[in-house]
């Protein structure tokens, strides 16, 4: 794929509704980093069918109508701050399509939506996003889509690691290019090492000013009740609890859950990176 930027973010567009707000998540993303939006669609097959006759240029061709002007709608919505592009993607297996995606196109992050329902106990936010998030070799964004078509203040609940990172600043790429005011809450004891986290994350959101908070109590009840009060939460997965849980942890999920605001969930990818296999060919 054409294209000279140094960051790429591509965004899975599942449902049409959902398709312009996550969009809108990758720009802002994008436009903070002098990137582009890769806006993904995958047109499903059966694993037994006729397909399995044809190649993919031939199903999308025949086939890919509708998912190709869904594509094209929000890709032409989207243009203008960055450089945004479409791909339609053919396969039987969404996750594997979408994992296979961010690798062949040199992505750095990947955003996914997430709509919260009640799901088995081996299920953590979906089959799918589940396979995402634990396989994607990228950075990934899980938003749950709230009501509020305007942002104004986003929280950021404080933890420590490279997710809660990762959360930082995605809230600031959001700020930046909506000039919306960041909250930084943390649940804990009000003591020296909270006060440096604190800080920390506050200079890395900067040049947002950010308010600091200081909460103590059951950290999920506490974010849960301060959502209500922003139009988006964005935290950091914290990979604890139990072990099915341990692809976001069980607070993310548990906020992702009962905020009736829009979450986004960031995972970092803390491993080798597909763009190292770019520099490497630009090396020799």
């Amino acid at each position: 794929m054409g294209g000279t930027s140094e960051y790429r973010i591509a965004v899975a567009v599942a449902d049409p509704a959902n398709a312009a707000q996550l969009t809108r998540t990758a720009v802002d993303v994008a436009r903070e980093r002098d990137g582009d939006v890769l806006v993904l669609r995958v047109l499903v097959t059966e694993r037994q069918s006729p397909f399995a006759l044809y190649t993919d240029e031939v199903i999308i061709r025949e086939f890919g109508g509708e998912h190709q002007e869904i594509l094209d709608r929000v890709v032409e919505t989207a243009q203008g701050a960055v450089p945004v592009s479409g791909q339609l993607l053919v396969s039987h297996d969404v996750a594997s399509a979408l994992t296979n995606a961010v690798v062949e196109f040199d992505c750095d992050a990947l955003v996914v939506g997430w709509q919260a329902r009640e799901r088995p106990s081996e299920i953590v936010l979906g089959s799918n996003i589940d396979r995402i998030v634990a396989r994607a070799p990228c950075d990934v964004l899980v938003e749950k889509i709230g009501p509020a078509d305007a942002v104004d203040s986003i929280l950021v609940p404080v933890a420590e690691g490279p997710h809660a990172e990762l959360a930082a600043d995605v809230a600031r790429a959001i700020a930046l290019q909506n000039d919306a005011e960041i909250n930084l809450l943390r649940v804990g004891e009000d003591d020296p090492p909270s006060d440096r986290l604190l800080a920390s994350i506050a200079a890395r959101v900067a040049p947002i000013p950010a308010e600091r908070e200081i909460r103590s109590g059951s950290v999920t009840e506490t974010v849960v009740e301060r959502a209500s009060e922003h139009d988006i939460t964005v935290l950091g997965s914290t990979r604890q609890g139990m072990l099915r849980r341990q692809l976001v942890g069980s607070v993310p999920q548990a906020v992702g859950r009962r905020a009736d605001t829009t979450v986004i969930i960031t995972r970092r990818e803390v491993g080798i990176r597909p763009r190292l296999t770019r520099l490497v060919r630009e090396t020799l």
